[in-house]
């Protein structure tokens, strides 16, 4: 699963060795998806959807200082 938000990207997806429910959030930006956010997350589903929210409210305030 993609969730965007203006130049940001939230990919959430199955995390390998791990227990089958848990998953992965990767924080990336799309002009430069291999640069590294430091805001990857490894927890349930609904854990990686609100951390991707909390990061991209946190990246914008610090976009917008």
């Amino acid at each position: 699963m993609q969730i965007f938000s203006g130049n940001l990207m939230a990919q959430i997806r199955k995390a390998k060795n791990y227990p089958d429910d848990t998953h992965i959030v990767e924080i990336r930006f799309l002009d430069n998806p291999t640069f590294d956010l430091g805001h990857d997350y490894v927890g349930s589903f609904q854990d990686c959807i609100s951390n991707a929210a909390t990061s991209f409210k946190d990246l914008s305030k610090l976009a917008n200082c």
